[in-house]
């Protein structure tokens, strides 16, 4: 016959140990499998404390049924689930760049709620995941996170494995857009700063302003991509294709598309319009778009200009040049410039599957 463990007395309540070495009563949590110390307190109170702690656990915990251990569905965590949206969002065929930038996020949503059973994820767990960026006053990286928790919580749901968003619920954070503008008063100063630095980047401001694109398509653009007069661009963001005739000028900055890129001709050495030649961390002679950025912070910092505490960024030379076409030309001129297509222009698109490049 098995010898009873010291301590052990059938009349205390279930879970309750009374320590003899150490003259004290112990709790063990049935959940948890800890051990709590009550102390050195009579007998009576921890009774009573073991059996509404008994009661309270009564109450609020389910226990898990063999069959969903089975099934593993009782430990089906958020990283499980993203492990299988990250195949279902590849498969929508964007933009490379969409990818990288949606991994960063996924990356954080792991850390900070990967580990919890999806079934259990409430609107209290995701209103607090975003309470984090609020608080800080980063309403967009909030509005953002928010958007892509409710695609995750869709996409688990479209799979059966929930059946409510706990996205819903919350609130979207209103996003302020914080970087100031870039005017063409100001564009001028920081484009003869500019002038003090390699000839490259004075090359891709000017680009950048009479093209009216990004700074990820500007790094791509190769003198190849050059058919029949005009310049093709396939924009990384979007897939969309356009045209533009090497004649395309911003009569205002007296800026020539093919004056331009003749001049990138004398500077690159490599296929590439903008670039600083071939190089250890450059194989290709490409230059990589966070360049652009700090060679523009540089030159803006030259410039002597004064800005808010959030001051323009390269990006900021794009929206320039779509306000200075849409003067010199009309808001349709500048909007199929910048890639941003109508709902007619997308049904065109869809006509002829996207593969037709946009004529300016």
């Amino acid at each position: 016959m098995a010898r009873r463990r010291e301590g052990y007395d059938m009349r205390l309540p279930k879970n309750l140990t009374f320590r003899r070495n150490r003259n004290a009563f112990y709790w063990r949590n049935p959940v948890t499998k800890k051990e709590i110390s009550l102390g050195q307190i009579s007998r009576r109170e921890a009774i009573a404390q073991a059996i509404e702690a008994n009661h309270y656990i009564e109450q609020n915990y389910s226990p898990v049924l063999l069959l969903e251990k089975i099934k593993g569905s009782h430990e089906y965590t958020l990283n499980a689930w993203l492990d299988r949206y990250d195949v279902l969002f590849k498969r929508r065929e964007l933009a490379e760049n969409t990818y990288k930038v949606r991994a960063g996020q996924i990356a954080i949503i792991r850390e900070r709620l990967g580990d919890m059973v999806l079934t259990k994820i409430t609107t209290r767990h995701i209103a607090e995941f975003l309470e984090f960026w609020i608080a800080q006053n980063k309403k967009t990286m909030a509005a953002t996170m928010r958007s892509v928790l409710s695609d995750i919580f869709r996409e688990a749901i479209v799979e059966g494995h929930i059946e409510n968003n706990p996205v819903t619920p919350t609130r979207a954070a209103k996003a302020v857009v914080m970087r100031e503008r870039l005017e063409l008063k100001q564009y001028g100063p920081i484009r003869e700063a500019a002038e003090t630095m390699p000839p490259w980047f004075c090359l891709a401001m000017d680009l950048a302003l009479v093209s009216g694109q990004r700074r990820e398509d500007l790094t791509q653009m190769r003198f190849s991509h050059i058919v029949d007069g005009r310049l093709q661009v396939e924009q990384g963001k979007t897939g969309a294709l356009l045209s533009l005739p090497l004649d395309l000028e911003l009569k205002c900055m007296g800026l020539r598309l093919g004056t331009v890129i003749d001049r990138c001709r004398l500077v690159s050495t490599s296929d590439f319009m903008i670039s600083a030649g071939i190089r250890k961390n450059s194989p290709d002679g490409s230059i990589h778009p966070d360049g652009l950025t700090k060679k523009f912070v540089a030159a803006r910092k030259a410039s002597g200009l004064i800005f808010q505490e959030s001051p323009p960024t390269f990006h900021e030379i794009r929206s320039l040049s779509g306000r200075l076409y849409e003067k010199q030309n009309d808001k349709a001129f500048a909007q199929k410039l910048l890639g941003h297509t109508t709902e007619m222009m997308t049904l065109k698109y869809l006509k002829t599957r996207g593969k037709e490049y946009v004529m300016l």
